[in-house]
């Protein structure tokens, strides 16, 4: 009885393993060729879309870069273009200015012939000390006007110091300063042209000399330069009249070495006139040296600009290399992957696979698959249950 049974149940066996064989010979090939397209269709949409999404992203990255790049380059380009017409306006200025320096040069050598011609009649008026000290301010004022410095910007009048008072003191750039006296001692030059006596003007000229000298000390003395933090190391000394001017120098020739070792400059018409033409030029190149250093300040906004928009660049090349490291890992591991299940497919539709189980003993092939329980299993379930399994056990 027992071996009745045994043999019973060998042939349901052998009965389901039979159905399922000749299912899987008429069935099989279609269910894989359909699922195999159904996967194939569904990995290349995933990739395309994966690989479009990704291109996306790049061309949107690039476009924002280049928008970024064209304008900066834009904004560069007209602020050079606004400073290349900024110096060509000050070349020609500075053309114009030097034009006018010639007329105003030869205007002044003119006013000092005229005023040589007139010094004589200034004599009587000259002699007194007051009217003296005004008429020197008033010929200060007129060179300083010819020359186009403003009160309260390029210099201020009568500035209170501790040793005196100067009568003018210049504003040079980066907080420098020059001080100016316009007082000098004429009484006895004055005396020696009005004197017919030779002995008496010769005493006059060696007082003249002695006055000179004792004004030199005098304003060696007080010291001017040395009382402020960032003033010019000498004192002009203004001699508000071109004929005493040159006498002074002829009848003193080492007038000058002296005035130097004692920091100070005597200055006569033309003299302070291109001293005062000096110190407008020296403002002209201190707006000319700000105005290079913002050239340059922009000229290393933008190399630091570039420098971000190569890093940049830099970062997109990375994006672009790892997207093709992620579609070369698709290609190959998924696609390997997909092969590796096809041929299994491929074993299954030949039978090799079924054939192998079949040999090792086990209805299972050796996996572990359940026996069919009673006979509402169908033969074609039991063996796609066991086919999913193998290939699970196998990724």
């Amino acid at each position: 009885m027992t071996i009745v049974a045994i043999l019973l149940a060998t042939g349901a066996v052998l009965a389901a393993i039979a159905a399922g064989f000749w299912w899987l010979k008429n069935q099989f090939p279609a269910v894989t060729r359909t699922a195999l397209q159904q996967m194939e269709e569904d990995f290349i949409r995933r990739a395309g879309g994966q690989l479009d999404l990704q291109r996306e992203k790049g061309l949107r990255e690039l476009e924002s870069n280049k928008q970024a790049v064209e304008h900066s380059v834009k904004g560069l380009g007209d602020q050079l273009k606004r400073y290349e017409e900024l110096l060509k306006q000050f070349e020609t200025d500075r053309d114009k200015k030097y034009g006018r320096l010639e007329g105003e040069l030869a205007r002044v050598t003119k006013g000092t012939e005229s005023l040589q011609m007139t010094t004589a009649n200034l004599i009587a008026v000259l002699g007194n000390s007051r009217i003296r000290g005004q008429w020197g301010q008033k010929m200060a004022e007129d060179i300083l006007r010819l020359c186009g410095l403003q009160e309260g910007r390029q210099y201020v009048r009568e500035k209170e110091m501790s040793a005196g008072r100067p009568d003018y003191t210049f504003l040079l750039p980066e907080e420098h300063t020059l001080f100016m006296d316009v007082k000098f001692p004429l009484d006895n030059y004055l005396r020696f042209m009005s004197s017919d006596r030779e002995d008496t003007r010769q005493q006059y000229r060696e007082a003249f000399i002695k006055d000179v000298r004792g004004h030199i000390r005098e304003m060696e003395r007080r010291d001017y330069h040395g009382q402020a933090d960032k003033s010019i190391d000498y004192t002009l000394i203004f001699i508000p009249n071109e004929q005493v001017y040159c006498l002074v120098n002829e009848w003193i020739p080492t007038l000058i070495d002296e005035c130097l070792q004692k920091k100070v400059i005597l200055c006569g018409p033309s003299t302070l006139y291109a001293m005062l033409r000096i110190i407008t030029q020296a403002w002209q190149n201190y707006h000319y040296s700000l105005a290079i250093h913002d050239i340059v300040k922009a000229i290393g906004g933008f190399m630091q600009d570039y420098g971000k928009f190569k890093e940049r660049f830099g970062e997109l090349e990375g994006l672009i290399q790892k997207l093709g490291d992620t579609y070369h890992d698709i290609s190959t591991k998924s696609f390997r992957r997909l092969d590796t299940r096809i041929r299994r497919i491929e074993e299954y539709r030949k039978g090799q696979r079924i054939a192998k189980n079949l040999g090792s003993g086990r209805p299972d092939g050796g996996r572990g698959m359940p026996e069919p329980e009673g006979s509402g299993s169908k033969p074609e379930d039991l063996l796609l249950e066991g086919i999913t399994k193998a290939g699970a056990q196998d990724d």
